[in-house]
């Protein structure tokens, strides 16, 4: 059987939440009865809807309902190292820093205007930067791939709370290459920023770090030819509040 462990699981909570009633199962999550029939049989997914109609209605996790796998999150460790600052000049940080620019060690980078979040390098154009960030070419060693942007919202609060400025690398986009990483998602004409789970070679979805915010439309699902073009690009840090 296609998809077996997933359909095991999902008949685990059929008969918890509905004493096995299929029927009664369907009505609680708002889809038709034959629709999970379908899903039973390991042939078919639930789409993103039903997924979060069962998160919350029945607090079943997404993630381990399609891959068995249970949410933990560590610290978060993105592989950019510091800038390396010679031990002499920790002292005197301000002429450290006249010094580095005027070695041209520091690059400028687009802060994109929220209205096209989603687009890519190369539809950019003056009209869409809002502004420019200073970033030392430590951190950014490709600054004609990358793009930053404002986050919208808290479905991945607290790492990112709204109003964070995340820096796309819109060199890194293959799915197979980032999963369990921060990604930025192409979402209707938008982005939205999430973890990136490849559940299958037909199956990426984007999780939001904050399990609430799945009732606001924020899990992503990507199948077939949708997969190959679903990611703008990796994001490689942030700027932001800490929650509280």
């Amino acid at each position: 059987m296609k998809n077996k462990g997933f359909a095991e699981r999902l008949r685990t909570m059929i008969d918890r939440h509905s004493e096995g009633v299929v029927r009664r199962f369907a009505a609680d999550i708002q889809t038709n009865h034959q629709a999970v029939f379908n899903w039973l049989t390991g042939e078919r997914l639930p789409g993103a809807k039903s997924l979060e109609t069962m998160w919350t209605t029945f607090g079943i996790d997404p993630l381990w309902l399609l891959t068995g796998e249970h949410r933990t999150r560590g610290p978060v460790t993105l592989g950019v190292a510091a800038p390396k600052v010679p031990a002499q000049s920790k002292k005197e940080s301000a002429a450290f820093v006249a010094e580095e620019v005027r070695r041209d060690r520091f690059v400028t980078v687009p802060l994109l205007a929220d209205a096209i979040a989603g687009g890519s390098p190369r539809r950019v154009n003056a009209d869409d930067i809002e502004d420019y960030a200073l970033i030392h070419a430590d951190w950014c060693p490709h600054p004609e791939n990358v793009t930053c942007v404002r986050v919208r919202g808290d479905s991945m609060s607290p790492i990112l709370t709204d109003g964070s400025i995340v820096a796309i690398d819109h060199g890194r986009c293959n799915p197979k290459q980032l999963d369990g990483k921060m990604v930025a998602f192409r979402q209707g004409d938008g982005a939205s920023v999430k973890w990136c789970k490849v559940v299958s070679k037909d199956l990426v979805m984007g999780l939001p770090e904050n399990k609430d915010s799945l009732a606001a439309d924020s899990l992503l699902l990507f199948q077939g030819d949708d997969i190959d073009d679903c990611i703008i690009g990796s994001v490689l840090w942030w700027w932001g509040r800490p929650a509280g």
